[in-house]
This record gives C-alpha cells, structure tokens and sequence, in this order.
C-alpha cells in the first residue's frame, strides 16, 4: 500500500497539471487558496510578474527567402517609407543549342506576382539593371540590408525606359498548377540591344559559365510610392523563330521560344530600405503607452525580463524545495488583431516568434529550429468580451519551460528576447502536424501592442510554480 507521502507527491502533481489545464481561472483567483504547505513536503505557488520592460527596436537584418520577394513602395504617413527591391540570377538551360539559322525576335522580362499592397491602381515606374559588379554567391548568405552598390553600377538599363504599370491592372495572367490560381503577369520588353546580347550567348555547359556571360539583373522602382508587388517568380522570355528546308524548295518558318528562370537553383536576394527608419521609431517611442512591430524588417519590440528578481521570489515561495515552473504566460494584447490590409492600413501578423537576443542568427541566419528555450511561437488569437460586446485579440506564450531551465542553471541577468512577425510553415504525416520552418515576415504587416507600461492592461507575466521536498516524498512514514 502507498505510504502517506507517495499519496501527497501523486496529488501535488494533479493539482499542477490542473492549474496549468485550468490556468485563467487559477490566474484570476490570485494565490491566497494556494499558500497551504501539503504535509511539509509540496508547496503551490502563484505570482505576476510586473516588472517587464518592453522598447521599442529597430528590427535585425533578415536573411531574405528565395520564393518570396517585393518590389514597389509604399508610403503611410505612421510608418513612413518602405522601398523593395530585388537581384537576382537567372538558371542556366545546360546543354541547350539553338535550332541552326535561328533568329531573335524580342526578349521579355515576366514578372509574377499574387498579390499587392497599398493602392494598386497607383502607376509604379520598374527599372532593371544588369548585375555588372560583385558577382552574387550562390553559397553566401546575404541580409536585407546588403549594399546594392556592390553588385550593380545602375548604369546599363536593360529597359529602354522606365516602364509604367499598375498591379491591380496586370498584362496578363496565367493559372499556376502550384498556387492553383490565377497569376497576374507583368510584361516588361528589354530592349534590342540588350537582348541580342542575351541571345548571343551560346555556352550552356553549366551554371557557372552562364553566370559569367550573363550575370543577372537589379530590378528597381523609380517612380510610385504607393504600392508594393508580392512576387512570387519571374523570368526570362528570348522569343527567336528559325527556318528549316521541307524539300523540294520549300521551307518553313517556326516560333519558339526559350524561358531562363529566377528560382531556387539561383541566387535571389531581397532587399528593403526606410530612409526615414530612425526618424518613424523616435516618433513612436513617444507615445510609451503602445508599441509597433512592423515588418518587413522595420521595427521590432524588445523586453528585458527580470530573471534575478524571477527567480529570488520563485525560491522564496518554495523555500528549500525543488523548483518546477508549471505555467509562465506572456499576454500580449494586439489593439488592431481586428484590421485588414488596405490602402492607408497594414493588418498585424497572424503569427509572432518571442525569440531570445542570442539566438537571434541561431534561428534565421543557420537556420536551426527554435526550441522551448530559444524561442516560442504565437497565433493570433480572438476572444469576445460579453462586457464590452467586442473581441479582444492577443498572442499567448508559456515560458515555462524556459525558466525551468534558468531555475536549473541559476540564471542572474537579465533576459533580452525580441518579438518578431514570422511565416510558420506545418508538415503534415499520417500521425501529426509539426512545425517545419519559421523565416521572418516579408510582407507589410503592422501590429500594434499594449507595453509593459500601459495604464489598461500592462504587459506582465502570471506564474504558477510548486516546489517539492524530495525528502520528505521519499520517505516511508505510513
């Protein structure tokens, strides 16, 4: 039969799993029903934590995604200017040899987009250059804040002109078997001398030969503040038409054509520019009441979490026992999860990564997979208020598990983690659905959250933490 402690040790660890399955009741109870020591051996605990402080940051560099690129600007009078633009290299067809006698008709530049942001009846003037300095490294890794003026002088257009279009009114569309839609396109002609160059090329042994011959362009907007296109792939059309005898004297004239790809077998950096970044982020440090966090890339909100003082009262509250952090919830509260995207506004992120400081380049520069105490990642979620008849919309993170670990190894400074808006993407099997990658949001997002000052409803911690006397546990008094 069980001793008398083995009975306390299995009870105390049913009433953890239940304030953590029950944690808004116990959190809005407070801990005076949770102050009993349970025969000297198991102690429960709740707190808050208020002393959090949030800032508001300039956002990190990111190490832009290959399948996913803007190009355009777009201008709001809250967040000022955001300028995209894109490079990129173009696949080698290898091994390909035009039909003999063949002869250029046009070369075209396609670009593929599924979407925009800002006014997309506003004209947008598009600029492409050829990529004439520092050849693009297929193996680098390149932020979004790479010196353009290291790969092109801007000095050889391959357009004409500047050419005028509006997304919302594109060349033409085509239905991807990928994104089962319909794509608008936007046709840009380059111009005849520029694509005769293009045509000449003759050496498609590999990659790197055509790299040589033809290193890629810099696309680039001159003109237009008011939108931002959503790319999703482009290329290059060499449209040429070729004779060949029939016999009899007779011949025959074909069209063709051959397509040179911007995909992922080649190299397609991003890159995004605020001039006015430094001026945006004095303005909203202001008002200390809210933070932002816009992306892409812009501006990021920090907290610095009190670990020492975190971890003083958590073994105060336990006195001699073992620590274990059963909850540790961060609410953020969102102010505008009700938005959508349109001309004047930019929607907050749907997803949201609490990332420690030093594990910032772990994360998205080599790539690895956040964990319970490197980072933590939110949806944004809705919950309606029957007392003021409206939803509120918040992103929840449980630390627990993080500080656990700063409880195992004495941890005594103070904890620096980011939140930064992200694109989670899932892989489903038979059994599962598990997180298969995290990058940083490249799309406008604009979020808008209550700082750890606020006089509403502060940004703070609540946690739920229990300490055991192992001794006591183990011991055989029936």
């Amino acid at each position: 039969m069980a001793n008398k402690s083995t009975w306390i040790f299995i009870i105390a660890c049913w009433v953890s799993l239940l304030l953590t399955a029950c944690k808004d009741d116990v959190l809005s109870a407070g801990s005076s029903a949770l102050q009993g020591d349970d025969a000297d051996g198991v102690v429960v605990r709740s707190d808050t934590i208020h002393d959090v402080i949030s800032t508001s940051v300039r956002a990190l560099p990111v190490y832009t995604s290959p399948d996913s690129c803007m190009l355009g600007e777009w201008q709001s009078d809250r967040f000022g200017t955001l300028k995209a633009d894109l490079l990129t290299q173009f696949a080698c067809p290898e091994g390909w040899v035009y039909p003999d006698s063949s002869e250029l008709d046009s070369v075209c530049l396609y670009i593929y987009y599924r979407s925009w942001h800002g006014d997309g009846n506003a004209p947008l003037g598009i600029d492409a250059y050829y990529l004439d300095g520092e050849p693009l490294c297929y193996d680098s890794l390149y932020d979004s804040e790479t010196d353009i003026n290291r790969f092109s002088t801007r000095t050889r257009s391959v357009l004409t002109k500047s050419q005028v279009v509006a997304p919302a009114q594109p060349t033409d569309s085509i239905y991807s078997t990928v994104y089962k839609q319909y794509l608008p396109v936007v046709r840009l002609r380059l111009s005849d001398a520029e694509a005769q160059q293009l045509f000449a090329i003759r050496d498609f042994s590999s990659q790197e030969a055509f790299n040589r011959q033809f290193p890629g362009l810099y696309l680039t907007t001159g003109y237009g503040s008011s939108s931002a296109m959503y790319i999703l792939t482009l290329c290059l059309t060499i449209h040429y038409h070729f004779t060949y005898a029939l016999g009899n004297g007779e011949y025959r004239t074909v069209s063709d054509n051959k397509v040179l790809y911007s995909n992922a077998e080649v190299k397609r950096l991003s890159h995004y520019t605020y001039a006015d970044r430094t001026t945006v982020l004095d303005k909203l440090k202001q008002d200390t009441a809210y933070h932002y966090i816009l992306s892409p890339a812009n501006i990021y909100t920090q907290l610095a979490i009190p670990t020492a003082n975190i971890l003083s009262r958590i073994h105060d509250g336990v006195k001699d026992r073992t620590a274990y952090v059963n909850l540790a919830q961060l609410k953020i509260d969102v102010l505008n999860g009700g938005t959508t995207a349109s001309t004047a506004t930019a929607a907050p992120a749907k997803e949201m990564l609490l990332v420690k400081v030093d594990a910032y380049d772990r994360i998205f520069k080599q790539q690895t997979m956040p964990t319970d105490t490197t980072a933590l990642l939110a949806t944004l979620t809705s919950e309606f208020n029957e007392q003021t008849e409206a939803y509120e919309y918040a992103y929840t993170f449980d630390i627990s598990t993080l500080f656990t670990q700063l409880l195992r190894e004495e941890q005594t400074d103070t904890l620096h983690m980011l939140l930064i808006p992200v694109d989670a993407e899932y892989t489903t099997s038979s059994s599962a659905t598990f997180l298969s990658s995290v990058r940083p949001k490249q799309s406008v997002s604009a979020t808008r959250i209550r700082s750890s000052v606020n006089t509403d409803s502060p940004m703070d911690i609540e946690v739920v933490y229990c300490g055991f006397n192992t001794r006591k546990i183990g011991s055989n008094n029936n």
